[in-house]
């Protein structure tokens, strides 16, 4: 701190330097004529008396008259003939003629009634010591503004630098609390997002930890229990029995890992994304046909509602999954009825409604059912199954897609999950059009 401290007092003294350069001599040329004018009228005294002083002598005398004024002044005097004079142009020589005082560029010329001219060279008196001291007091007054505006500055950065130091060492709640008014206001504010962001990131990985290692516990627990089972059955049937259940607890937990890597690539921008031109009614009778066979098993209709002519350029298989994944959420509740409807909001973004009949979901629940395994339970069926991923993988296909997804208030009973995709999002990238 205290180089940047050094650097900025030596760019102001550089910069005031180069300011005073330019204001005695750049601004001499740019207003020559007018700063001339300026030092003539200030002489105009000083010359009448000089030339008064030296036209009532004659000739001889003026050289003696002008030698006595020489030491009283410390200005250099001589008197010189035109015919020797050979600093000024036409025009000057013109205006002194006329009786003008010329200047060239400090010494100034004054012809007398004789013909004669007096050159004067004037000589300012050399005050090294005054002038030392009051380039000195300049630098120090320089010095004293940026001292004060650097120690706010510097406090400020203090801050930074502890709350940045505390934040590594995960105190993860740390933030930055500075005026509006302060230079790193701003700096301040992207750090607290930034340290939002990377809290929020930690605790969900540290939320998925945990349902991971308690989801993972349930179907190890009954694998390891299985096999004990095993050991101690004679009977042929009750062996191949045992087998079936180890069968469907390794088929549950297969499943679960699955879902998991499905999930984490979604979160982090790993799955390739194969963007097509998607007719929704086709995309919703593929979707319609997967889960014929589950809808038929619990006695359930899926209505299913849609333009004919609206398409989507998504990722297909990404979409059906999020709508199965719906869907299903929606059979472990709904009574008799399912609806899977599309329509068209804007020109640019289309909707995806997942309805049921059941008994809905509660208010203190919505801001949770996005999580990963996060399960609610229903008083009357309070086992319903899942692993609590499937409404997560759902957020993370709108979010690779760029859209929203959102639980909406009906009148009526039932569960209304919307989806908002942009219709023609990737219409800047390599869209291939669906065979047939």
């Amino acid at each position: 701190m205290r180089r940047s401290l050094i650097k900025l007092y030596l760019y102001v003294l550089i910069g005031v330097a180069i300011s005073t350069f330019m204001v005695n001599y750049a601004f001499m040329h740019v207003f020559y004529d007018r700063l001339q004018k300026q030092a003539i009228d200030s002489l105009a005294g000083y010359t009448f008396l000089l030339r008064e002083y030296l036209e009532q002598r004659s000739k001889a005398d003026q050289v003696n008259a002008l030698a006595k004024l020489q030491g009283k002044s410390q200005d250099k005097f001589e008197l010189i003939r035109e015919i020797d004079f050979k600093e000024l142009n036409a025009k000057a020589l013109s205006d002194l003629r006329a009786g003008k005082v010329i200047l060239s560029p400090k010494d100034y010329y004054l012809l007398l009634n004789n013909g004669l001219i007096i050159h004067v060279q004037p000589r300012e008196p050399v005050n090294i010591g005054p002038q030392l001291l009051a380039f000195g007091v300049i630098a120090l007054l320089l010095l004293l503004p940026v001292l004060l505006w650097l120690y706010f500055h510097w406090r400020e950065l203090h801050i930074l630098e502890s709350a940045a130091r505390e934040f590594g060492a995960g105190r993860l709640a740390v933030r930055i609390r500075v005026s509006k008014k302060s230079n790193v206001f701003e700096l301040a504010q992207q750090f607290n997002d930034m340290a939002d962001q990377i809290e929020m990131m930690i605790l969900h990985q540290r939320d998925m930890m945990r349902g991971i290692s308690h989801e993972l516990k349930t179907p190890l627990a009954r694998l390891k229990f299985g096999l004990a089972l095993m050991q101690s059955t004679d009977s042929a049937s009750e062996q191949q029995m045992r087998r079936d259940a180890l069968q469907k607890d390794i088929g549950e937990l297969d499943e679960l890992i699955s879902e998991l890597l499905t999930l984490s690539r979604l979160e982090q921008g790993g799955v390739p994304l194969e963007i097509l031109n998607v007719s929704i009614p086709e995309l919703f009778d593929s979707i319609a046909a997967s889960v014929a066979n589950e809808l038929s098993d619990q006695k359930l209709n899926l209505a299913v509602f849609s333009d004919s002519s609206l398409n989507c350029v998504c990722d297909p298989k990404l979409v059906a999954r999020a709508l199965l994944n719906l869907i299903r959420n929606s059979m472990r509740y709904a009574t008799c009825c399912i609806n899977l409807q599309a329509r068209a909001l804007t020109a640019d973004t289309i909707e995806l409604l997942v309805q049921d009949d059941g008994p809905g979901i509660p208010i203190q629940d919505r801001s949770s059912i996005f999580e990963p395994f996060y399960r609610r339970d229903n008083g009357s069926r309070p086992h319903v199954g899942g692993f609590g991923l499937g409404l997560a993988i759902v957020r993370s296909v709108v979010q690779v897609h760029r859209g929203q997804v959102r639980l909406e208030d009906t009148f009526e009973s039932g569960a209304r999950f919307i989806i908002t995709l942009p219709r023609h999002h990737y219409s800047k990238e390599v869209i291939t059009e669906p065979n047939g």
